[in-house]
C-alpha cells in the first residue's frame, strides 16, 4: 500500500484577462508539508506549480496509474475554475485562453475519467477554486449562471470521496465588470492545514483524523471566517479513510486492570491503547525516576555514560531510537513526552498517554528540548538504528528495531489487545520513507509488506502484539 499526494497550484497566468491569485503557492507549501510529514499524513507529496495543461494532465493521469486497491491518492487543485460554454466545469492552467478551454485548461471530465480508472478503493479529490474572481475588466464570459460542482464528479464508483471549497460557481458580471469578486482560495485550505497540523479535526479524540472529521472541521471553519461560502461533499466510501494521524496531545485515564473491555461506538472505530498489567495495575520498580541515556549499541544499557543528561536539553546524532517505558506508581495517567528538535524548532510527533514499552525511531539529528509528564516514565535514548533477525515478535510497540530484507514482510498478529483491527507500516531505515501500510483485522490472515527495493526497514505498530517474518 502507498499513500500518494498531487498538489496542483497555479496563481500565475500568461492571458492578461486571468487574475493572479495570492494564495495557491505559500498554500500548497503548507499543505505539502502536513501531508508529507510521516507523523501526520505520511503521503509521498508532489507538487506542480503553473504549468500548462498537458504537464499537469499527464501528471494526474500518473498519479492515479498503475495504483492498486489498497492505495490511498490524494489530488488537490488550488486555481482559478473556470465554466465552458456547455456548463462543464475546467481548471485553469498558466497557458489557458478562455476560448480554447477544451485545449488549455484541465477538464473536469478528464480528472473524472483518470479517478473512474484508478484500481484504488481510497481516492480523495479537494477543490480549492476560486469561480467568482477568474476574470478581470473587459472579458467577458458567455456560460452565466450556476453549475454545481460536484454534479461534474457524478457518482456511482466506490472508494472515492470529493470535497469542494463552495458548493457552486457563479459569474456575476454586469457588461464586462465583475459585479462581485468575493472568493478567497486561501481559506479553505487554511483550514485543511490548520486541522490536520493541529490535530483539532480529531473530533472524536482517538488519535486519528478520518475524512468526514477533516471535513466537519473545514466547513465550521471556513464558514465562521466567510460566511457567504459553503464547503461541500460527495464521499462513496466503506468505512472510514484516516487522512492522518493527530498531534493533538489527549489525556486518557487509564482503566484499572481488571476493568471489562469497551466497546466502540457502533459505526465509529476507535484505537485502543496497549496496556500491561500482571495482576496490579502499575509496574514494580525500584526507584521513581526520569532517565534519558545514551547508548550506542545493541544492549541499551552496555554503554551508558555516567549519569543523565541534562533534564531540558540533549544531543544525539541521527539516527536514533527513543524508548518511552511507563514506571508511574499510584494514579497513572500514562506517559507523555514532549520533545522539540531545536535546530529546526519543529516537535518531534509521540502518541501520547504511553502505558507499555514503546520505541521510536528517530532521523533528525542535533539539539532537541524535551520534557515528561511524571518522573516515574523511564526515557532511555538509543543510538543508530537498532538490528534484529527475522523472525521475531515485537517486545515493545511502536518502531521495530531495523531488520534486513529481501522481499515481502508477513505480519501475523499475535494479541489484538482488546482491538478490532491494527494498522502497520513498514517504512525505510535509512530515512524513515514509508515503503508499505496495511491493516490487519479480527479474523483475517497474515498481512504481507512490499518493501521496494529497500535493503532495511522497520515495522511501526501501536496497538498489537505481532510476529514479523520473511513472506
Amino acid at each position: 500500500m502507498s499513500r500518494k499526494a498531487l498538489i496542483v497550484a497555479n496563481d500565475t497566468y500568461e492571458h492578461e484577462g486571468f487574475r493572479r491569485l495570492l494564495a495557491p503557492a505559500a498554500d500548497a507549501s503548507a499543505l505539502a508539508g502536513v501531508l508529507g510529514d510521516p507523523n501526520i499524513g505520511d503521503f509521498d507529496v508532489r507538487v506542480v506549480s503553473n504549468e500548462p495543461a498537458y504537464v499537469i494532465q499527464e501528471r494526474i493521469e500518473d498519479l492515479f496509474a498503475d495504483s492498486r486497491p489498497d492505495d490511498v491518492l490524494l489530488l488537490h487543485f488550488s486555481c482559478h475554475g473556470l465554466k465552458g460554454e456547455s456548463g462543464e466545469l475546467f481548471f485553469a492552467t498558466t497557458n489557458t485562453r478562455p476560448n480554447r478551454l477544451g485545449s488549455t485548461a484541465v477538464s473536469a471530465d478528464f480528472v473524472q475519467r483518470c479517478m473512474r480508472a484508478s484500481r484504488s478503493r481510497s481516492v480523495v479529490l479537494l477543490l480549492d477554486c476560486c469561480y467568482g474572481g477568474a476574470f478581470s475588466r473587459g472579458v467577458r464570459v458567455r456560460a452565466a449562471g450556476d453549475v454545481d460542482v460536484l454534479d461534474n464528479f457524478p457518482g456511482g464508483s466506490r472508494g472515492r470521496a470529493v470535497i469542494t471549497a463552495s458548493s457552486a460557481m457563479e459569474y456575476a458580471f454586469e457588461g464586462d465588470r465583475l459585479a462581485d469578486d468575493h472568493s478567497r482560495p486561501s481559506v479553505f485550505t487554511s483550514a485543511l492545514v490548520e486541522g490536520l497540523a493541529t490535530g483539532e479535526a480529531d473530533r472524536d479524540q482517538d488519535g486519528w483524523v478520518s475524512l468526514n472529521e477533516l471535513y466537519d472541521y473545514v466547513f465550521d471553519r471556513v464558514r465562521e471566517r466567510t460566511p457567504h461560502q459553503t464547503p461541500s461533499r460527495d464521499i462513496e466510501m466503506q468505512g472510514e479513510l484516516y487522512v492522518a494521524r493527530s498531534r493533538r496531545p489527549i489525556p486518557e485515564v487509564r482503566p484499572p486492570a481488571a476493568a471489562p473491555a469497551e466497546h466502540p461506538e457502533p459505526g465509529r472505530p476507535r484505537r485502543r491503547r496497549w496496556m500491561y498489567a500482571a495482576g496490579v495495575a502499575v509496574l514494580a520498580a525500584a526507584a521513581v525516576v526520569t532517565t534519558l541515556l545514551l547508548t550506542d549499541g545493541e544492549d541499551p544499557a552496555s554503554n551508558a555514560p555516567d549519569g543523565p543528561l541534562p533534564a531540558d536539553n540533549f544531543e544525539a546524532a541521527a539516527p536514533w531510537r527513543l524508548l518511552i517505558r511507563d514506571n508511574i506508581q499510584g494514579n497513572d495517567a500514562g506517559c507523555t513526552v514532549t520533545m522539540v528538535h531545536n535546530d529546526s524548532g519543529q516537535p518531534i510527533v509521540l502518541p501520547t498517554a504511553i502505558y507499555g514499552p514503546m520505541s521510536f525511531q528517530i532521523q533528525r539529528g542535533g539539539t532537541f528540548n524535551w520534557s515528561v509528564n511524571d518522573p516515574g516514565c523511564l526515557t532511555t535514548l538509543q543510538s543508530g538504528t537498532g538490528s534484529v533477525a527475522l523472525p521475531f515478535v515485537q517486545t515493545t510497540l511502536g518502531d521495530t528495531d531495523a531488520f534486513a530484507v529481501t522481499g515481502p514482510v508477513s505480519i501475523e498478529v499475535i494479541d489484538f489487545h482488546g482491538n478490532n483491527s491494527c494498522d502497520f507500516t513498514l517504512r525505510d531505515a535509512g530515512n524513515g520513507r514509508q515503503l508499505d501500510f496495511g491493516t490487519v483485522a479480527q479474523g483475517g490472515g497474515p498481512l504481507m509488506l512490499r518493501p521496494g527495493g529497500s535493503a532495511k526497514a522497520y515495522v511501526w505498530n501501536q496497538y498489537c502484539t505481532a510476529r514479523i517474518s520473511a513472506a
